[in-house]
């Protein structure tokens, strides 16, 4: 549940802090808050899931120079954080003109505290009344599933009842169709010009998608009690549609396909698969993974992006993962990959899911080798923020080389043979030395981007260099020890025992 954002401001507690909003005014009222933070963490950003509400002190952020202000904010908005509050009491530098310009240009509401006001009583008491018409939003939804149930256990699954139920209960229109757009069961509360929400929720009936239940209403402030109850609501009308729907042929042999692949089942049988769900057998793939806590609840608005991106794309859900096998273009399939995955990561990045896209292979036959460095990747690279995610397995190609050859006994003693003075270093000092080469190394040496990157001052980084170059034993640039020396940062930052 969201808690509008101009509710917030209208707090009493969040009135005595004199807040004044600098920059993103007009998006206060088409703005939610999910849950209120505070944090003088500068990289707060990955940490964050969106649409929160984040409280910060300002020391540490209005000493930045004015790019890493600007990078700061840019964080917060990519995020999709619902705005950022800087408290303003007492400090000697106020909020800049080019900071209010870059929450501005970046669509983040900017808003100043004035007064000071503790903010864990400010979150815990906006925080609580989040929680608390999450939980009202909760117990309706489960009322309305009991009636329904009520209704099933006695009348029977007749989907028009159980449809005008849903639509009594919430005074809205309410639509259960099929995934062809044909009505299976309609009701109408309200008139159809009066309809300005429309909430659209998929029904799934063995793991398949079998329909999609949409909710019109005339509120537009019904948005997150809709959103929430129609995904309340979803299992109980999938017990109803169980008794008339049944998984087509196709949607059958779609999930045999990914578990064959999963199976590393033989080419014959995936040849036979693949030719039974359309997919041409000889059609260059890539294998994609999805995993989240909340995956059943966001399955069909992730499943919508990919197939809007990829119409062709065949899925399974299992109890950890969504998989998809993605067809390319047998023309340009490097290309039309990279293509894919820049068009999902964007739709894909207000979800709450963790996903990673696998190498590209010849046809579906080699499908489980794009699966496997798809799994090896995440492994790699560990937990994502909360907030939505898709890597690219390109990314860590040394890095899943080093991991099929080489034991943990392997890749200690690799970086210890190229880092070990820095890393005891900063075992020692509680330095960030090898962070720094890592980051540096990563940009083609470029300090400009390395300075911004770590939030540095150049100045800082060329001293931190300097001390880097004198360890190692000389500037590594135009030396054979530099391609060796990347490997061994990026190893080092995976894998927190090689300090050991």
């Amino acid at each position: 549940m969201l808690l509008p954002l101009q509710d917030v401001l209208d707090s009493p507690l969040f009135l005595k802090s004199r807040p004044q909003i600098l920059a993103g005014a007009t998006r206060i009222e088409q703005t939610g808050v999910r849950w209120v933070h505070s944090s003088e963490v500068l990289q707060i950003a990955p940490l964050l899931r969106g649409e929160e509400l984040l409280l910060s002190g300002g020391q540490a952020l209005l000493k930045l120079r004015h790019e890493a202000q600007v990078q700061y904010v840019q964080s917060l908005a990519d995020r999709n954080v619902s705005a950022l509050a800087i408290e303003t009491a007492g400090l000697a530098k106020g909020i800049g003109q080019r900071l209010i310009e870059a929450a501005e240009d970046a669509g983040l509401p900017l808003i100043e505290l004035r007064v000071t006001v503790p903010f864990v009583e400010m979150a815990e008491a906006i925080n609580r009344i989040i929680v608390s018409q999450q939980a009202l939003a909760l117990q309706r939804a489960d009322a309305i599933s009991q009636r329904l149930a009520q209704h099933i256990a006695t009348a029977g699954p007749n989907l028009t009842p159980l449809v005008t139920l849903i639509a009594d209960a919430l005074s809205v229109n309410a639509d259960l169709v099929d995934l062809a757009g044909v009505p299976l069961a309609t009701s109408r509360s309200i008139p159809e010009e009066d309809e300005a929400l429309e909430i659209v929720s998929d029904i799934f009936v063995s793991d398949v998608v079998a329909a999609r239940l949409h909710l019109q209403s005339p509120r537009e402030s019904d948005r997150e009690l809709l959103t929430t109850i129609a995904e309340r609501l979803g299992s109980i009308l999938a017990l109803a549609l169980a008794q008339h729907h049944r998984p087509t042929r196709s949607q059958i042999a779609d999930s045999a396909l990914i578990q064959a692949i999963i199976r590393n089942s033989s080419a014959p049988e995936i040849r036979e698969l693949s030719a039974q769900v359309g997919l041409p057998v000889t059609a260059p793939v890539a294998i994609v993974i999805f995993r989240s806590v909340e995956l059943g609840r966001i399955r069909g608005a992730l499943e919508r992006i990919l197939r809007r991106h990829s119409p062709e794309i065949k899925t399974y859900m299992d109890s950890e993962y969504l998989y998809g096998i993605i067809p390319l273009n047998p023309s340009s399939p490097r290309f039309d990959r990279r293509r894919l995955l820049e068009l999902m990561r964007a739709d894909i990045h207000p979800l709450a899911v963790q996903g990673v896209m696998g190498p590209g292979v010849h046809d579906a036959t080699h499908g489980s080798w794009s699966l496997r460095e798809a799994l090896l990747a995440e492994h790699l690279v560990g937990a994502m923020p909360h907030a939505g995610g898709l890597r690219d397995c390109d990314d860590v190609v040394l890095e899943r080389f080093c991991a099929r050859e080489l034991d943990g006994d392997g890749v200690y003693r690799f970086t210890q043979e190229l880092l070990s003075e820095l890393l005891e270093h900063d075992a020692q000092r509680g330095s960030n030395l090898v962070k720094t080469l890592e980051t540096w190394l990563t940009s083609g040496c470029n300090s400009t981007a390395t300075a911004s990157e770590l939030f540095l001052e150049r100045q800082t980084l060329h001293k931190r260099l300097n001390k880097i170059f004198d360890i190692l034993g000389g500037d590594p640039r135009g030396t054979s020890r530099m391609a060796a020396l990347h490997l061994a940062t990026r190893l080092a930052a995976m894998n927190p025992a090689v300090d050991r």
